[in-house]
């Protein structure tokens, strides 16, 4: 004969479960939605080596190379206002590369044939000016090392 206890104990461990399934379920879908109205947007487009910002908005193109000489970027940049959410749609032409923004814990990866969409919030009070470093962190090629930008807040 099956104990109290024992059914007791097999509900409440089903019922934890459900609900952490239940909890999950909720969070990933709010985790991945993107914002409605985002304060700017943006196409990014890994090449081999070098980056390709799209700004629909007013219809420019940035492609952004690393002089490793002098350890600089020329071309143009990621721009984004302090507290500002930026939604990036991110794919690549040629091989597999990962767009990363350490500073700010982002990271998606480009796939070519593949758009992944994201966003994320610029901190607000950061000061205009503030670089931060955008680089590659899937292996791409010979020049993998010079596949850097900036996100530079305005």
């Amino acid at each position: 004969m099956v104990e109290k206890l024992e059914v007791a104990w097999t509900l409440v461990t089903v019922g934890l479960i459900a609900g952490v399934a239940v909890y999950s379920t909720v969070l990933l879908y709010n985790i991945d939605a993107l914002p409605s109205n985002p304060g700017e947007y943006v196409e990014v487009t890994g090449h081999q080596w070098f980056w390709e910002f799209y700004y629909p908005a007013n219809n420019t193109y940035w492609n952004v190379t690393w002089n490793d000489a002098s350890q600089t970027t020329s071309g143009g940049a990621l721009w984004a206002f302090a507290g500002e959410t930026v939604q990036v749609n991110v794919t690549s032409v040629d091989v597999i590369h990962s767009l990363n923004i350490p500073g700010l814990g982002v990271r998606v990866d480009a796939i070519p044939g593949r758009m992944n969409d994201f966003a994320f919030t610029v901190p607000s009070g950061v000061a205009p000016g503030t670089e931060y470093l955008i680089q590659c962190t899937e292996f791409c090629g010979a020049f993998h090392g010079t596949m850097r930008a900036y996100l530079v807040v305005q």
